[in-house]
């Protein structure tokens, strides 16, 4: 134990009373013993790993949170890179209500949620206008809300066939059915409240899971007694599996497969937690304990590997996922604490062997981070803050919007930080921290009250 550690708790028993600090088990506490750890094994083996990943994807759509394979890179496309000389060009705005939830732009049809007027709201817009095409609105009191960002809803939503499937912050879960006339409402398929099935407290924050559709099943973590992680029948919305007592963070699930096997990966409040998606069935977890149970960001699958990062002092780990006769195992690659990369809200993203993400110290910095060596490139950012900014990669470009608007256009390249372009206040508002969204050679923005559309589409 450091010395400032032990000032800190000495601190905190003087605060409480000896009795109310023993008493005292908030993650804060807990996560003050952050650990170092590095596998020597596991390091010599990663040396040697391609570190595959998919394909980009080569249709134009965007159908759920952080684009078609969940891993915040933009379809393949034709996309203009001279911003200083040739400005992405307004296409259109839309007035929308509050809140951080992202977009989903599928067949030429936008999707995103919002709140206003005491209710939230399931919007469709079409994506070359603007035009508002329908929208699903329901009751939502924010009154259990421990403290502000309340403004709406943090969940993007999920589009698949003629379905949508959307999480609001006070836990309503969605499915409804496109209409079929223009003009027409649409329907609910099904719809659950999570936190009360689920036995579950509201997070500080709202409920952010975005939902993810495995095959037949949506997934969601409610992060209750009754179940932190939960699958529905796609089609029902009948229950199918829950698995753990975890409570709710405000990250989203990811699957992958490993030796065959269909795997989902979710980050809790505290533990990061590997399940198995034909049945629930908790295979292992990685303990991860933060202040306020603020893990945020997206786990990042690269192969057989699973990087995870949090702020507040937390840091960062990669896991590797590994056959343990019929169950698999979180092996511990590294564990950084409180340095490297404390990713906030933003989740990285991977290329060519490097994670390029922001670290949520004071303001957020760009960083790069060799994914190998679990060591961030020296000085590269060169300092730079950007404001608690959200990013996804576009080709070999990172494109980022800070919460006050700004835009930026870096090179993902680890040799050097290279902002190309910087554009001031693009979109208005502040605490802008819906992730930027590109599809069909159109940049989607979300400012306060507002959704604008820019053209960068390079030609062909």
């Amino acid at each position: 134990m450091t010395r400032r550690t032990a000032r800190i708790l000495v601190g905190v028993a003087i605060v409480f009373g000896v009795g109310g600090f023993a008493a005292y088990r908030s993650s804060w506490v807990r996560s003050l013993f952050g650990r170092e750890a590095e596998n020597a094994a596991e390091m010599a083996r990663l040396t040697d790993t391609k570190l595959e990943v998919f394909p980009v994807s080569t249709f134009a759509d965007w159908p759920q949170w952080r684009g078609p394979f969940r891993d915040g890179r933009a379809p393949a496309g034709s996309f203009r890179t001279d911003w200083e000389a040739n400005p992405p060009k307004r296409l259109w705005s839309a007035p929308c209500g509050g809140g951080y939830s992202s977009f989903a732009v599928v067949d030429g049809r936008l999707y995103t949620q919002d709140y206003d007027n005491g209710s939230e709201r399931v919007l469709c817009l079409e994506a070359a206008t603007g035009k508002l095409l329908w929208d699903y609105h329901y009751p939502a009191d924010y009154s259990s809300f421990k403290s502000g960002y309340a403004s709406g809803p943090r969940a993007t939503p999920t589009v698949v066939g003629n379905r949508v499937y959307a999480v609001g912050a006070v836990g309503k879960f969605l499915c409804l059915d496109m209409p079929k006339e223009s003009g027409a409402p649409p329907l609910v398929r099904w719809e659950h409240d999570l936190t009360k099935e689920f036995d579950a407290a509201p997070p500080r924050w709202g409920v952010a899971c975005s939902p993810l559709i495995e095959g037949e099943l949506a997934i969601v973590q409610p992060g209750g007694k009754g179940g932190s992680v939960a699958a529905f029948d796609v089609s029902s919305g009948k229950l199918k599996w829950k698995t753990g007592t975890n409570p709710a963070g405000y990250s989203s699930p990811i699957a992958a497969t490993v030796s065959g096997q269909r795997l989902i990966y979710a980050l809790a409040g505290d533990a990061l937690l590997c399940i198995r998606a034909a049945d629930g069935e908790l295979l292992d977890k990685y303990p991860w304990t933060t202040q306020y149970d603020a893990n945020i960001a997206t786990p990042i699958v690269v192969d057989d590997y699973v990087f995870i990062s949090s702020a507040y002092s937390k840091g960062c780990a990669l896991l590797r996922v590994q056959p343990a006769g019929d169950r698999m195992k979180l092996q511990e690659v590294y564990a950084r604490s409180n340095r490297v990369l404390r990713s906030h809200h933003s989740t990285a993203v991977f290329r060519d062997g490097f994670l390029y993400g922001f670290d949520g110290t004071k303001r957020t910095l760009p960083q790069c981070v060799d994914l190998r060596k679990g060591t961030a490139v020296p000085d590269w950012g060169d300092g730079t803050r950007l404001e608690s900014a959200t990013a996804i990669l576009a080709d070999k470009h990172l494109i980022a919007l800070t919460e006050t608007g700004d835009l930026w256009l870096i090179e993902a390249r680890p040799d050097e930080f290279n902002p190309v372009a910087m554009l001031r206040s693009v979109v208005k508002g502040s605490e802008l921290w819906a992730l930027p969204v590109l599809a069909g050679g159109r940049l989607y923005l979300r400012g306060s009250r507002e959704i604008v559309c820019f053209d960068v589409h390079g030609g062909d």
